[in-house]
């Protein structure tokens, strides 16, 4: 008779993960808490948060089970089980002949009793099992049996876009539940300002973004897309019914403790609607000057900018820079009983205490311009315009600070000294441009290099085969760890420029010319060179130097 016996005491799955250094007894706590709430093998939980590999769990069942592992060998002859369609996709296994003696009975999961049940009626000959992963054995089902994904009975879960009350039903099942909280878990266990859900041609193809780098997740079952993507709309209080527009919401959550904002941004694609989670944790964010990592320098000049009375501070970079977060560590600074700040964002991404703070609405035609006409006549003292797009608000933006205010925006340029001539391309005149303009902080992120695996490399002389223009420094790396997701980076910190418009700078700036724009960019580096400025570049060899970032990761984020 064919059967498995396990026999003897055996040592959690778990456990022997954490034994084998596979994971973290952090990580294994939060697994076993997720556990609490659902029916779910602990490495199943494991894999789904991104924590072990499905071979890592595979490897330790068969020694906890003390079963073999299946490897290929060049002669086995896949053979066709006398079973239903139905009964092989419910209760996955092939058989594998070896020569005339050897039958072997692939399975991933070893507990499946109705399976050898089956087998022990179907088989009178005796066969060894051997484990397998589940992607491996689908993979084999689908080469050599051609059981497919998406064929037989998962036609049935298969599901009209236009039935939206068969979408809200499917968004409230168990497995669509269960991807879409080991989804978020997963992203915030990572510590990723980011989730992506991007439909593709043959599926749903999920990533998470982890220190400004994107990596890749557990994507879901084909046919579970339309329903994750209204579970994740709902959760969001969003219009499930409408896949042709754009629409934005938002999720408050509680994850290990955590306060959790989750800010949702839906696309419409050919393949289908794509989904943006933006991650905010109000816990985490450290609204203080001295976090930023700026040059000790370089801080106590913008410190002194930030107690000009009026004019306009601009904070350059691109989308995901921190632009934000420098601008409310700048307002956490000056915010006092004294002042009164408003400001007007898109979207508000903290709340910030004893700042008031307005919500762009484009649908009831409440625009930054708008918005700042208004807020103009509630004579705050200090006003942060979220960004600057268009003429309109650049103008409201200077007629504002020519009237005693201090104005904080955002600008969409590649460096500091740009925005300069980007303000002036709106069409704001080069005397009021002058009159206004106080500074432009420019900023990039790069990763830090992982404190739990850092070493040292050598000389950058010897790696780079000559000596930096700068002097020779040792250069640092991280090695890679669970600590750091094997990146060899952990969190992130600043690269900044800082151009303060002194009167050297204003006489070049009202003798810009409107047809020799690369001239005026090279006269405005000319001059702000000559008062100290220093570039984002040089600012990351620095931090090169200290081994809080590496050479590499300067290079890749301001080109060098």
């Amino acid at each position: 008779m064919n059967e498995l016996v396990f026999s003897g005491e055996r040592r959690l799955i778990g456990e022997m993960l954490v034994g084998a250094g596979k994971v973290e007894s952090m990580q294994l706590e939060r697994a076993l808490s997720h556990q609490a709430t659902m029916s779910t093998r602990v490495g199943e939980i494991l894999i789904t948060l991104g924590y072990v590999s499905e071979d890592d769990v595979v490897e330790v069942l068969a020694e906890q089970l003390a079963l073999p592992l299946y490897v290929p060998g060049p002669d086995d002859d896949f053979v066709a089980p006398e079973v239903s369609e139905f009964f092989h996709r419910s209760h996955p296994f092939a058989l594998v002949f070896r020569g005339e003696l050897e039958k072997l009975l692939l399975v991933s999961d070893p507990t499946d009793g109705d399976l050898f049940a089956a087998m022990d009626a179907l088989s009178p000959d005796q066969y060894e099992v051997r484990l397998i992963s589940e992607t491996a054995l689908k993979k084999i089902m689908a080469d050599e049996y051609g059981l497919t994904a998406g064929d037989g009975d998962n036609d049935n879960l298969l599901v009209d876009e236009s039935d939206v009350d068969r979408l809200k039903d499917m968004a409230s099942e168990a497995p669509v539940i269960k991807y879409v909280n080991s989804l978020i878990d997963a992203a915030v266990g990572r510590r990723a300002s980011d989730i992506h859900m991007e439909p593709q041609e043959e599926g749903l193809l999920a990533r998470f973004r982890v220190d400004g780098i994107l990596q890749d997740f557990e994507n879901p079952p084909h046919h579970l897309q339309a329903a994750i993507i209204s579970r994740i709309k709902l959760m969001a209080a969003l219009d499930i019914a409408e896949r042709r527009l754009p629409q934005d919401g938002k999720i408050g959550m509680r994850i290990s403790g955590k306060e959790i904002d989750l800010r949702v941004s839906t696309l419409p694609t050919v393949h289908g609607e794509g989904i943006v989670i933006r991650i905010l944790e109000k816990a985490s964010i450290i609204l203080d000057l001295d976090s930023l990592g700026m040059q000790p320098e370089m801080e106590v000049l913008f410190r002194k900018t930030l107690k000009t009375q009026d004019g306009i501070i601009l904070v350059t970079g691109p989308t995901g820079s921190g632009k934000t977060t420098t601008l409310y560590c700048a307002l956490n600074q000056i915010s006092n009983e004294t002042n009164k700040v408003i400001t007007i964002e898109d979207p508000v991404e903290y709340q910030l205490k004893g700042i008031n703070q307005i919500q762009v609405r484009p649908e009831i035609d409440l625009t930054f311009a708008k918005g700042l006409r208004s807020i103009v006549r509630q004579d705050p003292d200090v006003i942060m315009i979220g960004e600057i797009r268009d003429l309109e608000t650049a103008e409201i933006a200077v007629q504002s600070s020519l009237t005693g205010h201090l104005v904080f925006s955002t600008l969409h340029t590649n460096d500091a000294i740009s925005a300069v001539t980007r303000m002036v391309d709106l069409g704001i005149e080069r005397f009021l441009l002058v009159s206004s303009l106080r500074a432009v902080l420019g900023q990039r992120l790069v990763r830090r290099i992982c404190p739990i695996c850092k070493e040292d490399k050598g000389l950058a002389s010897e790696i780079l085969g000559e000596v930096p223009v700068e002097g020779d420094f040792n250069l640092y790396e991280g090695r890679g760890c669970s600590h750091c997701g094997n990146s060899g980076y952990s969190g992130r910190l600043g690269l900044y420029e800082l151009l303060v418009i002194n009167e050297a700078m204003a006489r070049t700036i009202s003798s810009m010319g409107s047809s020799r724009r690369g001239s005026d960019l090279a006269d405005l580096k000319k001059i702000a060179r000559e008062s100290g400025f220093i570039t984002m570049y040089e600012d990351g060899l620095f931090k090169a130097r200290q081994g809080i970032t590496s050479l590499a990761e300067v290079l890749r984020v301001t080109g060098g």
